[in-house]
């Protein structure tokens, strides 16, 4: 057989087993409705086929509301607003292009879980079979997002009158679809080129990945310096979307090429070396039984296992030892760092914000949401003092009580979350609200949630109940909204204060049970 024809059977052999894991993840959905794609018998057909039509039905509705409000949002807009969000939506493709470009430079953009390893990648199948498949379907994935989101801007554009500028009529949206899915699908596929050039080439050295993020950037530099410098007019000429979409193949076609010529000369066992991590962290999957947290502990722990050690831990004794352990961990595990922005950025903010009357009182609602269901950046602000509590071989020879451990461990995250809450509660409350009550509900507030954050480690009394951050959360948001409802702010804060107070003294006599 020629090498096409085996890199053609290698193909169809992989795409069979792409269809086979589709088939086993819509067999796991379906289990959530109390049912399974190989269950047998008209009572269990008619089942499923009535589980998929109320997801059809709730899927179409969503989509109808999401049409209408894009509507209605387009038709207030100016002929320069629109002709902006055209542009930014056309420049936001090449984002695509340069993180794809990116996280090849970094590690293999060819994916391979623990079975992949050992029954595919060290079987016969080509390397080009492997490469074209995973590169093709991954961009017909972002193509297929890119097509949605370029549909309902063709139906923005259609709102606010702009479909006469294009020459089709009623049939924008469809033409909008069709570019803006094939320029993605274009990107993501030519994003895969970089990491197989550096996985093809034997000696890979600083200068390639400078020489290949340069690149990178030209293009990216190149592509929007087009899409905003050209006219207004030209940009919704009625041939501009059409030369688009016959571009765009061009482009898909040239990319999958020369991904062919690279997978030639990549070398498996780096691919499969740099895998290593990914496919430990395949073993909890989205499917796993397990809570949240405990699959988020898991993957940060291995995450850091696999990196080299970065800096040193600066001097200090006593307490201030623990202040640079802190700074040191939040330095090697900088995975958190983006949650402490948030957390400092939005979610302490929004509190803030409800307290002093903005948006009424379902402002609160929100704020309770961020706080009890997103709590990924409070957990982050107590992260190294839950660390040492679970590691007994460490915690048991610190001479520190719980409280004191929990506000030495916490506090560089306390001082910089807290900056930047204070910064944008002073950019975006009200005017005529002082600046001094924005300031202190925000470190209030702050405060108030790492204390609730100690409660995971106690017991309120030897063998007695286990709080946890979530109730120390409700019970902040609660006596916020119930002083706020006729209390001025200082009022307000006081109460917090006295929430932060009592959730500190829990944490200071309860029973030290690491969780």
């Amino acid at each position: 057989m020629s090498t096409l024809g085996t890199v053609c059977a290698d193909v169809r052999l992989l795409l069979w087993l792409r269809i086979r894991h589709a088939r086993w993840a819509v067999n796991r959905i379906m289990h959530l409705f109390g049912c399974g794609i190989d269950e047998g018998g008209w009572a269990e057909r008619a089942y499923q086929l009535y589980a998929l039509a109320l997801m059809a039905v709730w899927a179409v509705l969503m989509w109808a509301a999401l049409l209408d409000a894009v509507s209605g949002a387009f038709a207030l807009m100016g002929a320069a607003a629109v002709v902006d969000a055209l542009r930014w939506t056309l420049a936001a493709c090449v984002l695509v292009l340069v993180g794809a470009g990116v996280q090849g430079l970094r590690t293999s953009p060819l994916k391979l879980t623990h079975p992949d390893i050992a029954l595919v990648a060290a079987s016969s199948i080509s390397a080009q079979a492997l490469v074209l498949v995973a590169a093709v379907l991954q961009a017909f994935g972002a193509g297929l997002v890119a097509a949605a989101l370029g549909f309902l801007l063709g139906v923005g554009l259609e709102s606010a009158g702009a479909s006469a500028f294009f020459g089709v009529g009623a049939t924008g949206a469809v033409w909008s679809a069709l570019a803006l899915s094939m320029l993605v699908a274009a990107a993501c596929l030519s994003g895969w080129i970089a990491g197989m050039v550096r996985l093809a080439r034997p000696h890979w050295r600083l200068h390639h990945t400078l020489a290949a993020g340069g690149a990178l950037a030209l293009v990216a530099s190149g592509w929007g310096a087009f899409v905003f410098g050209v006219a207004p007019e030209t940009l919704v000429a009625p041939g501009f979307f059409a030369a688009l979409v016959a571009v765009a193949p061009v482009v898909l076609f040239a990319g999958a090429a020369l991904l062919a010529m690279c997978a030639l000369r990549v070398d498996m066992t780096a691919v499969i070396k740099e895998n290593a991590l990914f496919a430990d962290l395949q073993v909890i999957g989205v499917f796993s039984p397990l809570d949240d947290r405990t699959k988020a502990d898991f993957r940060r722990r291995r995450k850091l296992a696999g990196r080299p050690v970065r800096f040193n831990l600066p001097p200090g004794e006593g307490r201030l030892a623990l202040v640079a352990r802190s700074m040191l961990s939040h330095a090697r595990q900088y995975d958190g760092l983006l949650a402490l922005i948030v957390h400092g950025g939005v979610v302490v903010p929004l509190g803030v914000s409800a307290i002093l009357g903005v948006g009424g009182p379902v402002l609160f609602l929100f704020w309770l949401q961020l706080a009890v269901l997103m709590p990924q950046g409070a957990r982050e602000l107590s992260r190294v003092f839950r660390d040492d509590e679970r590691n007994r071989l460490v915690r048991d020879r610190l001479p520190f009580g719980v409280l004191e451990l929990l506000v030495f461990d916490s506090l560089p995250a306390f001082v910089v979350t807290t900056l930047i809450a204070c910064v944008v509660c002073v950019l975006v409350v009200p005017a005529g609200v002082p600046v001094l009550a924005a300031v202190v509900l925000a470190a209030v507030v702050n405060g108030c949630t790492l204390f609730a954050c100690g409660l995971d480690a106690v017991r309120l009394f030897p063998g007695g109940p286990r709080p946890c951050y979530e109730f120390g959360a409700i019970a902040m948001v609660a006596v916020a909204f119930a002083l706020s409802l006729f209390a001025p702010w200082l009022a307000v804060a006081a109460g917090i204060a006295l929430t932060a107070a009592t959730c500190a003294l829990i944490v200071r006599f309860g029973t030290e049970c690491a969780r």
